[in-house]
């Protein structure tokens, strides 16, 4: 008579212990899939670096030559005359309490010993982009150069001043 009385009751505890390990085995798999998508999707921060650091040899609005006569530009042929600091903050500049979390990019041009750098690099380079250019001088001559680009991929909390 005991096993009668008991018996929605144990249904009922079963049905609550199946329910939460269906719940538990449900979860577990959509957090598989959700993991496996993001594997998957994965773009390398070297490969998104690259991308952003194209523009630097390859629109004008950074430092890629443009024909004066015609307004012609030339991807991967750098003028010397754009290659400052106010051409870079006009390129690519990152904000300035949080830009710290962007790529921040540090340039240099091996043959003409100058060199850029990004409104929040700290010289805390992650990897470098290594890319053969060629650089239009203040004279008008074309020359081999290599641009090196210093990738500062993320950095910490600045610690407060003062």
């Amino acid at each position: 008579m005991s096993d009668e009385i008991f018996s929605p009751m144990r249904k009922t505890i079963y049905w609550m212990l199946a329910g939460v390990v269906i719940t538990m085995v449900i979860l577990g798999f959509a957090i598989m899939i959700g993991n496996y998508r993001n594997q998957l999707t994965h773009t390398p921060k070297e490969v998104v670096a690259e991308m952003i650091a194209l523009r630097f040899a390859n629109i004008p609005e950074c430092f890629a030559y443009s024909d004066p006569v015609n307004g012609r530009v030339y991807p991967g042929v750098i003028d010397i005359n754009k290659f400052t600091k106010e051409q870079m903050d006009k390129c690519y500049f990152t904000e300035e309490n949080e830009g710290y979390k962007d790529y921040n990019f540090g340039l240099s041009l091996k043959n003409q010993g100058k060199e850029v750098i990004t409104n929040n690099y700290f010289n805390k380079d992650d990897f470098t982009i290594i890319k053969t250019v060629l650089v239009v001088t203040e004279n008008g001559t074309w020359m081999d150069d290599t641009l090196y680009v210093y990738v500062q991929e993320k950095i910490g909390e600045p610690r407060a001043k003062g």
